[in-house]
């Protein structure tokens, strides 16, 4: 690029691709190498062919805090952030751990409630809190799935350490805006995809099928309906709704 990645000053906060300027991580060179092929014309233009992309396929996203509720092309990143093997298969682990514990902690408050009776968590805190439905008191959802997606938000600190900032379970939208960002990905630099192991992500919404369909209640046959629902077309996250369905 005319701008020399390798030598650039990102400042103090924590820096993905370089251990310190000139220097890049292991799992970042190629990364590099294929950037640095590419001039800022080149670099534009791609950005230019996404948001077209992004805007022909409606992948936006309504800002209901603006006044006149603003549908936005989502925001997409031709520079991609990459994250090493070992440091990824670390994450998944402690979110599979993290969602299986958010669950049992879900049926608990709505049945036996030991994590009050120990107390660990007031009772107050559940009473009080505007989602808690009483009327659920000692119900099971069938196979005991309360929380069926999530979507945990994380954040990395200065030194590198990965932080849960926020645990979303009650039906979190984005998956959609991933999976088209990679396509989109694929197709604008289809020659890092050559270079560097990326693992796939297109096999997401079959895997929630099957997720949802396992949830299915004994009484449901081999082959449960599985449905998307929607509030319509005016919602913020319908572009997602739609995608799934």
């Amino acid at each position: 690029m005319e701008n020399n990645l390798a030598t650039y000053d990102f400042g103090s906060g924590y820096d993905e691709m370089f251990v310190r300027p000139g220097v890049p991580r292991e799992h970042c060179r190629s990364l590099l190498a294929a950037l640095e092929s590419l001039t800022a014309s080149d670099i534009n233009d791609a950005r230019r062919r996404a948001d077209l992309a992004f805007l022909n396929a409606g992948i936006t996203f309504t800002v209901y805090s603006e006044s006149s509720g603003i549908e936005r092309i989502f925001p997409f990143d031709v520079i991609p952030r990459l994250i090493a093997p070992a440091e990824w298969d670390h994450i998944e682990r402690g979110l599979k751990q993290r969602i299986v514990a958010l669950n049992a902690f879900v049926q608990d408050v709505y049945n036996e409630q030991k994590i009050i009776t120990a107390g660990l968590v007031p009772a107050e805190a559940v009473a009080t809190c505007p989602n808690y439905e009483p009327l659920m008191r000692g119900f099971t959802p069938p196979n005991g799935a309360w929380i069926h997606v999530a979507g945990i938000d994380l954040v990395r600190d200065a030194d590198g350490t990965i932080y849960v900032l926020e645990d979303n379970a009650r039906t979190p939208s984005g998956v959609s805006y991933m999976l088209e960002n990679r396509e989109t990905m694929m197709a604008m630099f289809p020659e890092l995809f050559t270079r560097i192991p990326v693992r796939p992500v297109s096999d997401y919404p079959r895997r929630l099928a099957r997720s949802l369909a396992a949830c299915a209640p004994p009484a449901a046959s081999d082959r449960p309906v599985v449905a998307v629902l929607t509030p319509g077309i005016y919602n913020s996250a319908y572009f997602e709704h739609a995608f799934l369905a």
